[in-house]
């Protein structure tokens, strides 16, 4: 065995271009095309006249779309790899922005940043590599920039509120009347109104430190501003239905990951084509999927054009949802979106689970595994689901032997139907056949590996900035990170088949 022969320290004779130093076929040179097709003219008018020469645009555009492709979210990094990698050097075309410009960049452009998950796709559509007659469509729990001891609940801002009311109400202003409020306490110690577990959390004795610190002052107006800001954190929670309030970042949500675990996070939407390539993405405060059935459609719609009739749509059973579901069969789209009853093959055994009640449209009855049928029984509307619900119930049930399996705690056994259950019938239908099982499966070949690319490969597992648009924006990065990998890697394929079957034909 010999090694291979080395010239250290050598200088180059003659000096190489550096796009010699990569591969043909490389990345880069796809991100440099997506990147100079992009219209900067109104960058071109904010950066007009005298000043500091500003990086050109296209430049922290390139850094950020290379950066998403080898999982380097640090802006710290990205500004190193511009002296040190040469593939950065070349997209960086020979500058090196400041790490700042390049934060401060992907922060404040979320609109430029659209247009270029936009072009990609475009791009990609035109190139014939998109196949549009399978959408899949799913979410992810994405954990937010948050810091735990800055989170408070309802409850403990009713007692702050209701501390400053105090206050502000006996004026304390002199050591005699605030020796009535603290009695023998120092001003670091929480007053008695408060528990335990809300004197051990930083942030509750900060903002009670502060109040202590404007009453001993004499200082109203601060108190009362302390005061409004308190009012205006619980009209925002009662506006956004939560019961804790994030002071790191207001935007997050409680959520309840994959792991069982619940914290401040953001619900990350995707729906991409049967090559696995992103065509919508967005990031949402809901914490279930229900309700992002019909925008992520719509947002395909608006970047690709309007979509054939019969196009099939797949979701898990966390997207059912009967007024998006009759919304998108009516402008006649393929749904195979399984109800929490059909979802599992688990829930499918069980004898007198729903999915085993058949639904015959022309009498409107549901027919029990056991022939006993159910009856249209009464119409309420469900303040629960805010909506209009139909009871079918089967008067058989205390005779039937199979009583107890089927009814349970109950004497009859019914089925509450929403107005679109008739749809949902269909589909369940349609799903169990062996094609629809087939059909059904492709989600998890598409759209769940580009969950796992984005998270794993990509190191996605966490957003680094705040508030609800900024996260759009960078998870909206990595997805145009996930795109370009798969487009070049397909375009490379597509171009082998190509110089193939020119050397057939010749």
């Amino acid at each position: 065995m010999v090694y291979v022969n080395t010239d250290k320290g050598q200088n180059y004779l003659i000096p190489t271009k550096i796009n010699d130093l990569f591969s043909k076929d490389h990345v880069c040179y796809l991100i440099e095309q997506i990147a100079e097709s992009i219209d900067y003219s109104d960058f071109d008018k904010r950066y007009s006249g005298a000043g500091h020469p500003a990086y050109h645009p296209r430049i922290n555009v390139k850094l950020l779309m290379m950066a998403g492709v080898d999982g380097v979210n640090s802006s710290r990094r990205i500004a190193k790899n511009t002296q040190e990698n040469v593939v950065y050097i070349y997209l960086a075309e020979k500058t090196s922005p400041d790490f700042r410009t390049i934060s401060d960049f992907r922060k404040d452009n979320q609109q430029l940043i659209n247009k270029v998950s936009v072009e990609l796709t475009k791009f990609a559509y035109e190139q014939g590599i998109i196949d549009l007659s399978h959408l899949m469509i799913d979410g992810t729990i994405i954990k937010a920039d948050t810091n735990n001891n800055r989170i408070i609940d309802k409850e403990t801002l009713q007692k702050i509120s209701k501390y400053i009311d105090k206050a502000i109400e006996k004026g304390i202003k002199v050591d005699e009347e605030e020796d009535k409020l603290y009695g023998d306490k120092g001003m670091h110690e929480l007053p008695k109104e408060f528990n335990n577990s809300e004197k051990r959390r930083p942030i509750v004795r900060k903002i009670v430190d502060e109040i202590n610190k404007s009453i001993k002052e004499g200082n109203k107006e601060k108190t009362e501003q302390i005061k409004k800001d308190i009012n205006k954190i619980q009209q925002k929670m009662q506006e956004s239905g939560i019961k804790k309030y994030s002071f790191t970042d207001p935007d997050s949500r409680f959520m309840l990951n994959k792991k069982g675990k619940t914290e401040l996070s953001y619900n990350a939407q995707l729906v991409v084509d049967k090559k696995g390539i992103i065509l919508a993405n967005d990031v949402v405060q809901d914490t279930t999927d229900r309700h992002q059935l019909v925008s992520g459609i719509e947002q395909v719609e608006q970047n690709l054009g309007k979509l054939q009739e019969g196009t099939k749509v797949l979701a898990d059973a966390g997207y059912e949802n009967g007024e998006q579901m009759q919304i998108l069969d009516e402008r006649g789209f393929d749904l195979y979106i399984p109800g929490k009853f059909t979802a599992t093959k688990e829930t499918r055994q069980k004898k007198f689970s729903k999915a085993k009640f058949t639904y015959d449209e022309q009498k409107d009855i549901y027919t029990c595994p056991e022939n006993k049928i159910l009856k249209n029984n009464s119409t309420f509307f469900s303040n629960k689901q805010q909506r209009i619900m139909t009871i079918y119930k089967c008067l058989d049930c205390p005779t039937c032997p199979h009583h107890n399996a089927c009814c349970k705690n109950k004497k009859y056994r019914s089925i509450h139907a929403i107005p679109q259950d008739k749809l949902l019938n269909k589909i369940k239908e349609k799903i169990l056949t062996p094609d629809g099982e087939a059909t059904y499966k492709l989600r998890q070949q598409t759209v769940e590996p580009s969950i796992g690319d984005i998270k794993h490969n990509k190191k996605f597992t966490s957003f680094l900035t705040r508030g609800i648009q900024k996260v759009k924006t960078e998870f909206n990065l990595a997805c145009i990170a996930h795109n370009l990998v798969i487009i070049n890697n397909l375009m490379k394929t597509k171009s082998k088949e190509d110089i193939s079957f020119l050397a057939k034909t010749c």
